[in-house]
């Protein structure tokens, strides 16, 4: 019985202690354009060009296809954002994810609720014969152009390839990770059968067309494999968010 009043206790405490917040956050509708600059640091972060439900996506702990809003909080269609926000003391970088919630709240007015819905969705899962992929080297996560038309993925993680795939329009819909695997892999891939000295406008005209060959490309040059199924899955409904943020 006492075991059970301490549990009580501290689940109230937990509950009515206050969030971690940002010293200082500047939080602005980004007008000029160019790049996107991600960074963390032990005491802070500088995001830059930013669409807001990528940031409600790490305030909450949210993959993509969590969030469910209007179109220019999801996708951002022209509406993009800068917040760079300091702490008063070093922090984890899940905190300052975290630490980002009660900006949100208070600069965009944003508000949600949690719901749970079945969704058709795919999972991503190793084919017959196991992944084919290399161990990454520990150093940055990036991709470049390969000579042979396609892109290589430098250690990268499976979350972050997940990401990737959920742009394309021939996928289209949520895909959840059920690989097992857990380190972060460099690979060499041509998903989209794109030509040596492919355009710009070629790279474009690939994420944005439906185009099959994705899914078999997955299964002969990496040994994954999408399964189409229906999923219950949690999601974050926004139900209001200022498109204009509060500066100040």
């Amino acid at each position: 019985m006492k075991a059970v009043f301490v549990g009580i206790v501290a689940l109230l405490l937990a509950q009515s202690a206050p969030r971690p917040q940002f010293e200082v956050a500047s939080v602005k509708a980004n007008t000029r354009g160019g790049g996107t600059t991600r960074r963390i640091e032990p005491q802070g972060l500088t995001y830059l060009n930013v669409t807001l439900g990528e940031f409600i996506q790490m305030a909450y702990d949210l993959k993509h296809y969590q969030v469910q809003g209007d179109d220019w909080i999801t996708t951002g269609g022209g509406n993009r954002y800068d917040i760079v926000a300091k702490a008063s003391a070093p922090a984890s970088e899940a905190d300052l994810r975290r630490m980002l919630a009660p900006v949100l709240e208070d600069r965009f007015h944003l508000k949600t609720h949690r719901e749970t819905r079945e969704l058709a969705v795919y999972v991503l899962v190793q084919a017959k014969g196991g992944a084919k992929l290399k161990e990454g080297d520990g150093g940055e996560q990036y991709v470049t152009r390969s000579p042979g038309g396609g892109f290589r993925y430098q250690n990268f993680p499976m979350a972050a390839f997940v990401n990737l795939l959920m742009v394309m329009r021939s996928v289209g819909r949520p895909v959840i990770d059920r690989t097992g695997l857990t380190g972060r892999y460099t690979f060499t891939a041509n998903l989209q059968d794109l030509p040596a000295g492919a355009t710009e406008d070629d790279l474009k005209r690939a994420v944005i067309e439906s185009d099959t060959t994705v899914f078999s490309a997955l299964e002969s040059q990496l040994g994954l494999k999408l399964t189409p199924t229906r999923e219950l899955v949690d999601l974050l409904i926004v139900e209001h968010a200022d498109r204009v943020p509060t500066e100040d």
